[in-house]
């Protein structure tokens, strides 16, 4: 079961509803297209997809997707996750809760669609429309993915990383602090700090 914070974007993924789905081909190309985010569960969120298409074969060989879609406010969402194919009677249910793709797949010209489930994975929302920046992280079935940079106890408290800081997200102290909520994650610190205190956190 997701966490509070997981199901609060899980729902805004689908009250957004229009994403962009990236995926990679057999030969290790980036594939992008938009989709729509059919149903947000418990377990996950749903999508469908008929099997002649590309991205079909793209989601059964690698297992994984990544999502990215803007909020009403200009706010910024993306994920990325596993994911499966589900049972049959998920593409009924995507219907039922979708009753526009009845236009597009009458009656049981349905069934070349199946539907899968992004059934782990972590995300971000990101707000960049108001200062200071601010950025929340969330999963589920899996740990939060961590990112950004934190200043080590080899820091020498010289204020170098506070100066060319963007959003003054930066507090002194013993090491010197980043606040992860309102870091751009833009690495002037770590270019500015002498004494190589900064320490990347994403791959």
């Amino acid at each position: 079961m997701m966490n509070e914070k997981a199901k609060k974007y899980v729902d805004l993924f689908r009250k957004v509803k229009i994403a962009s789905a990236a995926t990679v081909d057999q030969e290790g190309h980036p594939r992008s297209r938009i989709i729509n985010v059919m149903i947000a569960a418990d377990e996950g969120m749903y999508i469908v997809t008929s099997k002649g298409k590309p991205f079909y074969e793209q989601l059964m060989n690698t297992g994984e997707i990544a999502l990215s879609a803007m909020c009403p406010d200009c706010q910024s969402l993306k994920f990325y996750g596993k994911i499966r194919k589900a049972e049959k009677l998920w593409v009924d249910r995507v219907f039922e809760e979708n009753p526009g793709m009845n236009e597009v797949y009458p009656g049981d010209t349905r069934y070349i669609l199946d539907a899968f489930l992004i059934y782990e994975g972590s995300g971000e929302w990101f707000d960049l429309m108001r200062y200071p920046i601010s950025r929340e992280t969330f999963s589920y079935g899996t740990e939060e993915e961590m990112a950004g940079f934190e200043i080590t106890d080899a820091c020498i408290g010289c204020g170098s990383c506070v100066k060319v800081c963007p959003q003054k997200c930066i507090a002194q102290g013993e090491p010197y602090r980043i606040d992860p909520i309102h870091c751009l994650q833009c690495g002037a610190c770590r270019e500015a700090c002498p004494a190589g205190a900064v320490r990347k956190l994403h791959a």
